[in-house]
């Protein structure tokens, strides 16, 4: 009878040593693990280590044909790739409904105002607009008015990079893009405060910036600084279109 007992105890004892020691596999959902390949695939974009990006994209993808971050940063690592029409379908399944995801509403704007779909691009950038919760409200606003001035809408261009400077004053993007207008328009003394603001913010410049303000100055007489502007674009953008536009 002891024997019996001390048999069955050992039995138990062995089988609770054996679920202890070989515990059975967490599996997690595919959709749960689509979303920590995602996660990873972003981080490594970040880094800029694009191979082990598209790894966990993959990964991701084939875990989760829709999963809305997977499909966003494969349509970035395509621009990055330099192949921005093979975006577009990964764009789409980003900003699918429901629950489109913002950040890729924008970009996938900012590339159709770029390929000259302003009707679609507008339509997006005004649904970001109503969207209360979307945090880079200085940047959209930003994005919206080059959009704008690309299509020489330039009321209304001027009108949106303001709203965005409201919430940004030292955006370099922004004031470059009212630079660009003011100096547009005629208004040397205006252009001179955004470039001068622009510079101040530790901005380097451009070589369209740098013959703005070489020019705005040449027209408001102060040739010091105008020598100034020409050196530096010189110096910096020697074979630039507007280096070789120099009269000094």
């Amino acid at each position: 009878m002891k024997i019996a007992l001390i048999l069955v105890f050992l039995t138990l004892l062995s089988s609770c040593v054996k679920e202890s020691a070989f515990p059975e596999p967490d599996v997690k959902p595919p959709e749960e693990r689509a979303k920590i390949h995602a996660d990873l695939a972003g981080n490594y974009l970040q880094r800029g280590q694009l191979d082990v990006a598209i790894e966990e994209t993959n990964k991701s993808l084939d875990l989760d044909k829709n999963n809305k971050s997977a499909n966003y940063i494969m349509a970035l690592i395509q621009i990055r790739l330099k192949k921005p029409e093979k975006s577009e379908r990964y764009f789409k399944k980003a900003i699918a409904k429901p629950d489109p995801l913002p950040s890729a509403q924008h970009d996938y704007a900012n590339q159709l105002c770029r390929n000259g779909k302003y009707k679609e691009a507008e339509e997006l950038y005004r649904s970001l607009l109503n969207n209360v919760l979307y945090k880079a409200r200085a940047r959209l606003l930003m994005n919206v008015g080059a959009c704008f001035n690309k299509q020489e809408k330039y009321k209304e261009a001027e009108n949106a990079i303001r709203q965005s400077l409201r919430l940004n004053p030292n955006s370099p993007d922004a004031l470059l893009q009212m630079a660009k207008l003011s100096y547009r328009n005629g208004n040397p003394l205006e252009t001179r405060g955004w470039y001068q603001r622009y510079f101040q913010i530790g901005a380097k410049g451009g070589p369209e910036i740098l013959y703005i303000a070489y020019q705005t100055e040449k027209t408001l007489g102060d040739k010091n600084a105008s020598a100034s502007y020409a050196i530096k674009l010189r110096g910096k953008y020697p074979r630039s279109s507007q280096a070789k536009k120099l009269n000094y």
